[in-house]
């Protein structure tokens, strides 16, 4: 079944792409079957693909593209129903954007009959690909084998993890395997083992409990790697959702690297190219919000200087200068200790907040509420030591009191401008924690649409002042 779930897997995006063809080959003539219906013109002659066959044939070429965009294949037709039909909506949208996009570019022809018949082409792409779908599925999770055809599984572990893991594992596995025993670790000899290994032909092990269980059950992942034998070590919940291993060869050694940060890939090639534009900019078009401001600064406190220059954690807590326009006296950094000891912080965990914090000036308080004292970092982010999406960067001491070593991972990413922190609560919320995790959300979930979606969200929470303080 495993070879069988594999084949099916790698053919879907082959499938998906003949369907996606010929709906659009047929759409014009289920277009004249519905259109008195709806009151369409027929037009006998009309063929989608003759017509327009450079946008058609890019449009169904993308089609595999996009859906693996959306995540139609993530799972190998094993996801849930309910998750393939939103997938397949999120795909009709992609498509909608592309064709309004289209249409309101395209010089007028004659073709006024061409919209009833996309319309009808992007109705049953759909239909289509998700009945190829359910059938996939059906026989994925519905052929039956034999018991002598089933994978032979050992499981690894200790008796709580297997348990557990066990009566975790969806029934489609359950139905696919063998399990033929159990390396309990610290109870199962190597011997026992070996035998189980020989006398039931195993194929995989299957290991509970994460990478801390790799060393306690280190003999039955040894003999399995002799053997060449398949060794799934199954993550636990509280891992990394990105976490992944892959190969790599340094000179002539070779070494297994263990990663929980986004893959490099084109996309974060956009993301870095799309910060340094995006940047630049904003630089020129907020170029007279710089002079007023620093008239405003020079105005309020005439002895300090106009930017305020702050050492940061950046990437894996490398320290780099942030800059921002200044929004306390002078003194301020000074009077830190004395203020903490006199009013408190509003913020658990290392983080300083406080509202109304008497080191900010008047015009400070304008600046901080509106975000203009954040402007500054466009230059960072043209340097490259910020992102415009990123957790926000903090100052270098309040790293150092982290309360969980747990809280560094949000320092595996470049720090930005904003974040989901910034843009749902901000100053809002006065527990550190709930920051962290927002920050490791946006790490484990992070795409290029993610970081559109938090720009986007980000404009009406600086707008309305959200949180601000």
């Amino acid at each position: 079944m495993t070879r069988k779930r594999s084949i099916l897997s790698r053919i879907s995006p082959l499938i998906d792409l003949a369907l996606s063809l010929f709906c659009a080959y047929i759409a014009p003539d289920l277009t004249n079957l519905v259109a008195p219906l709806f009151g369409w013109q027929i037009q006998e002659d009309f063929n989608l693909i003759t017509t327009t066959p450079f946008v058609v044939g890019a449009a169904v070429a993308a089609v595999p593209v996009v859906l693996r965009l959306v995540g139609f294949y993530h799972r190998g037709n094993l996801q849930r129903t309910a998750s393939a039909i939103r997938q397949l909506c999120t795909f009709c949208v992609y498509y909608l954007c592309a064709i309004a996009i289209y249409q309101a570019t395209r010089v007028k022809g004659d073709y006024f009959y061409l919209n009833h018949t996309i319309l009808v082409c992007l109705c049953l792409i759909p239909v289509a690909l998700y009945l190829r779908f359910q059938i996939f599925r059906w026989l994925q999770l519905n052929t039956a084998r034999g018991r002598q055809h089933l994978r032979s599984v050992l499981l690894a572990g200790s008796a709580e993890a297997i348990a557990k893991g066990q009566a975790a594992m969806p029934q489609y596995w359950l139905r696919s395997v063998r399990v033929v025993g159990h390396a309990v670790a610290g109870e199962t000899s190597r011997e026992d083992i070996q035998k189980m290994i020989e006398d039931n032909h195993v194929e995989q092990l299957l290991l509970f409990g994460g990478l801390d269980a790799y060393e306690p059950n280190k003999t039955a992942v040894s003999l399995c790697e002799l053997q060449g034998i398949d060794v799934y070590i199954m993550l636990r919940n509280d891992h990394a959702v990105s976490l992944r291993a892959n190969i790599a060869d340094i000179e002539d050694n070779r070494a297994l690297i263990i990663s929980s940060t986004p893959v490099y890939s084109w996309a974060q090639l956009c993301k870095s190219i799309m910060d340094r534009v995006l940047a630049l900019i904003a630089i020129i078009c907020s170029s007279p919000l710089w002079i007023i401001t620093a008239i405003g600064i020079r105005c309020s406190d005439p002895n300090g200087p106009i930017f305020y220059r702050q050492m940061r954690s950046g990437l894996h807590g490398k320290p780099f200068a942030m800059w921002k326009f200044r929004s306390m006296y002078a003194d301020a950094d000074k009077r830190l200790d004395e203020i903490k000891a006199k009013y408190g912080n509003e913020m658990e965990g290392p983080i300083f907040k406080l509202t109304n914090d008497p080191r900010i000036f008047k015009f400070g308080h304008f600046i901080r509420k509106t975000s203009i004292d954040e402007l500054p970092q466009l230059i960072n982010i043209l340097c490259g030591h910020m992102s415009i999406v990123g957790p926000r960067p903090l100052p270098t001491y309040e790293t150092e009191k982290f309360p969980d070593i747990w809280n560094r991972r949000r320092l595996s990413v470049k720090p930005g401008l904003t974040c989901y922190w910034q843009v749902e609560d901000r100053s809002d919320t006065a527990e550190f924690s709930t920051m962290v995790k927002k920050d490791l959300k946006y790490i484990d979930n992070w795409s290029l649409w993610l970081d559109v979606v938090l720009i986007l969200r980000t404009i009406p929470a600086v707008l309305f002042g959200k949180g601000a303080k």
